[in-house]
């Protein structure tokens, strides 16, 4: 018989490793997306930036260091404002979800660890 231990074990065992292999996931992805094209990041602010154009009237909005730190808050927010993808994709939600779902991990993570720290 399957014990509650065991299914949290196995389902913490399951949440390690999907955030293991997205940190290696993320940055790659982080370093492409800032350092690469930026038709990828322009692609993401038309689909959920709320102004795009006021958003790009400012030059330093594509610069490395401001591409990284947009794409993170468009991955913590991207559940309240998915609403907003003016185009379909399967795999632009797909990657948006992964994303979101790893930076979600990583500070539910710190936030137990701390919590455990101080217990």
């Amino acid at each position: 018989m399957i014990t509650l231990k065991l299914v949290l074990a196995l389902f913490s065992i399951v949440i390690f490793w999907y955030f293991v292999i997205w940190c290696v996931v993320g940055a790659i992805s982080g370093a492409v997306l800032s350092l690469g094209d930026p038709q990828r990041i322009v692609f993401i602010d038309k689909q959920l930036a709320k102004d795009v154009d006021k958003l790009h009237s400012d030059y330093q909005c594509m610069m490395s260091y401001n591409i990284l730190n947009r794409f993170m808050v468009y991955c913590f927010k991207y559940p309240f404002i998915r609403y907003r993808v003016k185009v379909y994709s399967w795999k632009f939600n797909v990657f948006m979800w992964l994303h979101c779902i790893g930076f979600w991990l990583f500070i539910i993570t710190l936030c137990i660890a701390l919590i455990a720290k101080l217990l």
